[in-house]
């Protein structure tokens, strides 16, 4: 009975990494007005490049196993951005999201190129979202 136990929890374990999968820095494309989501570790976005159609979001989720919470904001290397107008507004103290947590931006309905950045984690932390026109 022991064993079963253990095969059947050492399968979900298996599943659930199967399904986290790996680093994906190839970029991810967005479906028009869809949602996109973008997971977050330790110190680490999912992808480093997203390009998306106009109208979409993108859900930030914290991984519950990342440990730590992480500050985004519109811009790169933790710093604010002053002249990418045209992004979704992420507050005047950017988007504070715990573990587990998750926030989904605002569509983005300007052609681009837009950073998003976190505050806590400024050298590792940083998104390029591209927006076609």
């Amino acid at each position: 009975m022991k064993k079963v136990a253990l095969l059947a929890l050492l399968a979900l374990a298996v599943s659930l990494l199967a399904a986290c999968g790996g680093s994906d820095n190839s970029g991810n494309t967005g479906n028009n007005g869809g949602s996109n989501t973008i997971t977050m570790g330790v110190q680490t976005f999912s992808t480093n490049s997203i390009t998306i159609t106009k109208g979409s979001t993108i859900t930030f989720t914290n991984d519950p196993n990342s440990g730590t919470e992480h500050i985004l904001l519109i811009g790169t290397q933790g710093t604010p951005a002053t002249n990418e107008t045209g992004a979704p507004d992420f507050g005047a103290n950017g988007q504070t999201i715990q573990v587990g947590k998750s926030f989904t931006t605002g569509a983005w309905n300007t052609a681009g190129t837009f950073h998003v950045t976190c505050a806590l984690h400024p050298t590792t932390m940083n998104l390029t979202v591209t927006v076609p026109g």
